[in-house]
């Protein structure tokens, strides 16, 4: 934002803006039609288990360094790892490494995914953003995630899993990891600050509000690219004093806790739950607050 308040030093401490983009998506990414919504490091599982007909199987961890990986492990959204000769890599030292996995969608594939870049979203932050690319065993190496043009896209790497149709996250069973690309809800969420292993409700929350979620059953109201104006009471979001916006919706895990139709993202959205009118703000117990342009 061109007249931000806030120094250069705050703004590199900031890891979102005030206003931001939101989209529809809940995860995505470049898998010929196989949603990838999660990996178990050392094991198996894509939205049920291998007698559900739908899940993955992390085969083999290549580390570049040569080196046989005897534990793989997320500290926040850092990808560590330990070998069977005792070396610990983590973040850059594991550019090159290509995980093996195998799928099972209708008739077995394999698939890599390889590691082609690590950076910290700001020095000194726990966000680590990950380049990705996949292959089949043959073929050429392509961007894992990629935004609505088809630009490459960054992801992070979540320790939580999601339901694909209802947007709810998963209770954890074991080692479950996501990979999330950052142009959609649960990366971007991340991104924006709300990162799930230190408020996890504020981050699924944010997965709700950036897709427009109303009833918390799943449906987006949105589309890509609409502009909304952010803000919470834990300081991650602050008010933009020269934005000039409607209150949409507040926001909770489950869904809006409290929305005024008159100022939906989009014009003649129909809802299916009832909510009541959002009044003073942070009144309806919501932990986000959303607001929309031109209205």
């Amino acid at each position: 934002m061109d007249d931000d308040p806030r120094t250069a030093d705050e703004l590199d401490e900031v890891s979102l803006r005030d206003t931001e983009a939101n989209g529809f998506r809940l995860n995505g990414f470049r898998l010929n039609g196989f949603r990838l919504n999660g990996f178990r490091l050392n094991g198996f599982r894509l939205n049920g288990d291998s007698g559900g007909g739908s899940y993955i199987d992390l085969e083999q961890f290549q580390l570049a360094q040569g080196w046989t990986v005897a534990q793989a492990r997320l500290e926040g959204s850092e990808l560590r790892v330990t070998t069977t000769n005792g070396m610990s890599l983590a973040g850059t030292q594991l550019v090159g490494a290509v995980l093996h996995f195998g799928l099972v969608e209708g008739a077995p594939k394999k698939r890599k995914v390889k590691i082609s870049g690590a950076t910290q979203q700001s020095p000194g932050s726990e966000l680590w953003l990950y380049n990705l690319e996949i292959k089949d065993d043959v073929g050429a190496w392509q961007p894992l995630c990629v935004d609505r043009l088809g630009l490459p896209v960054q992801a992070v790497m979540v320790g939580e899993v999601w339901d694909p149709a209802t947007g709810s996250r998963v209770p954890a069973t074991s080692d479950l990891v996501t990979l999330a690309c950052l142009d959609a809800a649960i990366g971007k969420c991340a991104e924006w600050g709300y990162y799930p292993w230190v408020v996890p409700e504020y981050h699924q929350a944010c997965t709700r509000m950036v897709r427009a979620d109303y009833c918390g059953d799943g449906v987006s109201h949105t589309i890509d690219g609409v502009a909304i104006h952010v803000l919470d009471e834990i300081g991650i979001e602050e008010v933009d004093p020269n934005a000039v916006y409607t209150i949409e919706a507040e926001w909770g895990s489950e869904g809006a806790t409290c929305l005024n139709p008159e100022s939906t993202r989009l014009t003649g959205v129909s809802v299916t739950c009832e909510l009541a009118a959002c009044g003073e703000s942070f009144a309806s117990g919501g932990l986000i607050q959303t607001g929309v342009f031109g209205l």
